[in-house]
């Protein structure tokens, strides 16, 4: 009989599957392109998200299309290239011979001011400070206009004779003079204000030594910073270029405009000037170009700046269209692709998916119509995809039924077991009623005890709905009850158990560790009834089993109890507290699905 219910239901069950839905032709024509989040959640909720970068039809494409178009676009990015290199080039040959020639007249300059003050060093009266080195320095001051003053300075740093007179005598702790008299020969200083003249001025220095190269004193000359900027700027109007010179630390010395100067070239490598074209931004926003480049001594540097504007021309509107336009023939081909993978690919794959999550729901009669309209091959993979769905259904009712037919044998066996069982208790009490009390009476009865536990085993197993599980606390409170009403004690069992699951394989042990725990209890003195409390909780996949009560146990659990515990792969415990004893069990016990998850989210449960 429990065989033809589950092949009627099993017929109910493919008669709803029948009637599931189809498309009909209104459907069809109502049907739009997929939205912008069913395509991002195309592969999503199949687990098929991309492995890797490129594992993608549309990546792939888009990687073929930028392959077929990348060598057209690297000889025009090329050609923009040598281009531009070219025209920099050019520039910074053209920015460097402007610089050179603008720094050609400071350097007159300087090398007229050090041809002076060695023509000065051979003069006796200059050099020792005598009567007329005053009025020689005086006359060599005049005859030279970028000259602010000139002056003997001996080995203690004190001024001794000056061609204009000055309050500041004393240079010795001066940084100009403690690095002049470190050089060899002559070397300049960096601004520092004059004030005989009170103007700053640019320091050139040349060392007296003796014959055994003792320092003897200097003589020091001062070159108006004002003079070289009014000169610098006659050559070099600030219309058409910013020329500065720089000493190796940074310090601006001459410019033709200041005010431009300082902040284009604040970032220049005056240390180790490289020769690179480099870009700023004056205080208005406009764009300059500059190169810096040694003027070959003293270390100092020279820097000319010219608007990028005017620099390159149209240069850069030339190169810029040849790196634009292969970028341009990139992006056209690259949405034009991107528009028909989604048209002709994308919206074909996600109708598929939306067909196979209807089949995957049970609902094998659906029709997908609406690949009439798709590609020749989508229509082919679509009636893949419709055969093979057939083939699944007809493979799931032959396994539905073998499934049922097998159901019912394993449910037909518990019930034959526990008939057999049964007749082996009736058995046990047909012999043993003749029996006198004692212990072989006891232990007759303990023994028609376990077999009945066997037997209550099977028929919980038999009428459960599922023959894979069966619950803990139905299991507890029928072995509570069979105990209370086999024993010759006043045996009070209370339960308080979970809802869970236990495998059908733990039932069996379960069930026998429980029986002889408490058979193997025993009043403790002066008491009339023995009362227990049986609880079972299930936690993170272990089984806790705990008795609680007022009796005597012995020292520790039967040998019969302890092998169960050890057949579950679990131990038992023994505390005693006053007069309260307590058993704990601690097992595995593998999760179980409820029947109500186990078959599917499907309306059939498939």
């Amino acid at each position: 009989m429990d065989l033809e219910r589950a092949q009627a239901a099993k017929s109910r069950e493919t008669g709803s599957r029948e009637s599931a839905p189809r498309e009909d032709q209104s459907d069809r024509t109502r049907y739009v392109g997929p939205s912008s989040r069913d395509r991002a959640a195309l592969f999503a909720s199949a687990g098929a998200q991309p492995r890797t970068l490129f594992d993608s039809v549309r990546r792939r494409l888009i990687l073929m299309v930028l392959l077929a178009l990348a060598p057209i676009a690297a000889l025009n990015i090329v050609q923009g290239v040598m281009q531009l290199s070219a025209a920099e080039e050019d520039a910074r040959q053209n920015l460097l011979r402007h610089a050179l020639a603008a720094a050609a007249s400071q350097q007159n300059v300087i090398s007229s001011a050090e041809n002076v003050l060695y023509a000065l060093q051979n003069v006796d009266e200059v050099r020792t400070a005598g009567p007329t080195c005053r009025a020689t320095l005086r006359g060599a001051t005049i005859s030279l206009p970028f000259v602010a003053n000139i002056g003997v300075i001996d080995a203690a740093g004190q001024l001794t004779c000056t061609a204009l007179p000055t309050a500041d005598t004393d240079m010795s702790d001066d940084a100009w003079w403690l690095q002049a008299i470190r050089q060899p020969g002559f070397s300049l200083s960096g601004r520092v204000r004059s004030t005989a003249t009170d103007r700053d001025v640019v320091v050139g220095l040349l060392p007296l030594r003796d014959a055994a190269g003792r320092l003897e004193g200097g003589l020091a000359l001062g070159i108006e910073i004002g003079w070289l900027d009014n000169l610098l700027r006659q050559q070099v109007p600030p219309s058409e270029g910013v020329v500065a010179v720089f000493t190796a630390s940074g310090e601006e010395l001459v410019s033709n405009a200041r005010a431009l100067s300082g902040a284009l070239f604040q970032a220049a490598p005056f240390a180790a000037p490289d020769n690179s074209l480099r870009e700023s931004t004056d205080p208005s926003g406009r764009r300059w170009t500059y190169a810096t480049t040694p003027l070959g001594r003293e270390g100092l540097v020279v820097a000319y700046a010219s608007p990028s504007d005017r620099l390159f021309g149209w240069t850069l509107v030339t190169v810029a269209a040849s790196f634009a336009l292969p970028a341009l023939v990139m992006v056209a081909s690259l949405i034009a692709l991107w528009v028909a993978v989604d048209r002709i690919v994308l919206r074909w794959l996600l109708y598929l998916r939306r067909v196979t999550a209807v089949y995957a729901q049970g609902h094998y009669g659906f029709r997908p119509t609406r690949l009439d309209a798709a590609p020749s091959e989508f229509r082919m993979l679509g009636q893949s995809v419709e055969n093979m769905a057939y083939a699944v259904r007809q493979r799931d009712a032959r396994l539905r039924e073998n499934l049922a037919e097998k159901t019912a044998l394993v449910r037909e066996i518990h019930h034959r077991i526990k008939n057999s069982l049964q007749v082996v208790v009736s058995l046990l009490s047909l012999y043993g009623g003749g029996m006198g009390k004692g212990e072989d009476r006891r232990r007759f009865d303990q023994l028609r005890t376990r077999v009945n536990t066997l037997a209550l085993v099977h028929r919980i197993l038999y009428e459960a709905n599922d023959g894979s599980q069966v619950r803990l606390r139905e299991l507890l409170g029928e072995l509570a009850s069979l105990i209370e009403s086999s024993s010759d004690k006043n045996l009070r069992l209370v339960v308080e158990a979970e809802e869970a699951r236990l495998p059908t394989d733990m039932a069996v042990p379960l069930a026998l560790m429980v029986v002889e725990l408490v058979l193997g209890l025993t009043l403790r003195p002066g008491s009339t009834s023995l009362g227990m409390l049986i609880t079972g909780t299930v936690d993170d996949d272990r089984l806790r089993l705990v008795l609680t009560g007022t009796a005597e146990a012995p020292e520790e659990p039967s040998g019969l109890a302890g092998g169960f515990a050890t057949q579950l792969g679990g131990t038992l415990t023994r505390k005693s507290s006053g007069d309260t004893l307590v058993i704990v069990g601690d097992f595995p016990c593998p999760s179980v699905a409820s029947p109500d998850t186990a078959g599917g989210s499907g309306p059939n449960g498939t």
